[in-house]
């Protein structure tokens, strides 16, 4: 696994804001909450929008979108795997932000 704190092109900034398109596919565009520029745009694949914190039901919009699962059993079967999968890829994510980056986050 690799790892990047992204930046702004223009001004360097890490403070950057995430803007989620939702309509036949769903997107994130990134914005340089500093400068304003765009940074950059994400596709998010299939069943690959967690949010955590949120509620069953925001997993089933993201679901219904996707046009997934038939079967509310898959469904929850699936959420408790995401929301687990999500849960330490952060924290893997993390532990190899502070192995290149230290303590000096950019």
């Amino acid at each position: 696994m690799q790892v990047h704190i992204q930046k702004c092109q223009k001004c360097n900034s890490t403070n950057l804001r995430n803007i989620i398109a939702r309509d036949d596919a769903q997107r994130v565009f990134v914005q340089c909450h500093d400068c304003g520029s765009f940074v950059a745009r994400y596709v998010i694949a299939p069943g690959g929008y967690f949010h955590e914190g949120r509620d069953y039901e925001s997993f089933l919009r993201t679901q219904m979108l996707d046009r997934g699962f038939s079967s509310g059993r898959d469904l929850k079967t699936v959420f408790k795997e995401v929301s687990e999968s999500a849960k330490a890829g952060f924290d893997e994510t993390l532990k190899r932000t502070h192995e290149k980056y230290g303590d000096e986050l950019p």
